[in-house]
């Protein structure tokens, strides 16, 4: 007759501790001895669902011990992880030329070391400015080609808040799946052009992910 293991939990959380970004461990078993509570804390790097597949994996491979993952709870906290994602894009730099009553805006932004760009031509306005820098932000961002949904501005505008200005984006996104409505805002800091970039930006940034090609 087989004798079953009893689990100790000491094993469990220094394996899970081995773990790429682990933080704290903490393994609980019920009356009986076996396993009921694997408790994770980590980074915010990861997504929850590959972390609880590296638990599950590990625990397998060094303990041989199966492990369901419905017992097995992750907390993630910001760890600024998020702050360093190269793949993000970045402002580079804005222009405007003057041809009479025609404007052309000409945006760079970067990814990974590479710098895109992307124009937009229009009447010569305050307001028309501010638009062709959001739209010619677009075009750059439809250069890098990680986006495969249309990407069309609907509205720019400039506001006060706590004393401070603040550019505001709404930028339609128009994918196979229908219409979906993204806003930015960017704190303007002197410079109004960089402050409709950021916000464009900001706008895009958040969705990033789900709208690069699958």
């Amino acid at each position: 007759m087989a004798v079953e293991r009893r689990i100790n939990t000491s094993e469990i959380e220094d394996v899970v501790c081995r773990l790429k970004d682990i933080i704290a461990v903490s393994a609980v078993t019920d009356a009986a001895g076996a396993l009921s509570e694997i408790h994770v804390l980590t980074g915010s790097s990861r997504p929850a669902k590959q972390v609880v597949r590296d638990v599950e994996s590990a625990i397998m491979a060094r303990l041989h011990i199966p492990v369901d993952h419905k017992i097995i709870s992750i907390a993630q906290i910001d760890d600024g992880s998020s702050q360093y994602d190269h793949s993000r894009l970045k402002f580079s730099d804005v222009s405007i030329s003057l041809n009479g009553s025609r404007t052309q805006a000409t945006v760079r932004l970067s990814r990974n070391d590479v710098v895109h760009a992307g124009t937009a031509d229009g009447m010569s306005s305050p307001t028309g400015q501010m638009k062709l820098i959001a739209t010619a932000t677009l075009r750059a961002i439809e250069d890098t080609g990680i986006s495969n949904a249309g990407l069309v501005l609907e509205d720019v505008s400039e506001v006060s808040a706590a004393g401070r200005k603040v550019a505001l984006v709404l930028i339609n996104m128009v994918t196979d799946r229908g219409d979906d409505m993204l806003t930015g805002s960017a704190v303007i800091k002197q410079d109004l052009w960089k402050g409709v970039v950021n916000a464009t930006l900001d706008a895009v940034n958040r969705r990033l992910r789900l709208i690069r090609h699958n």
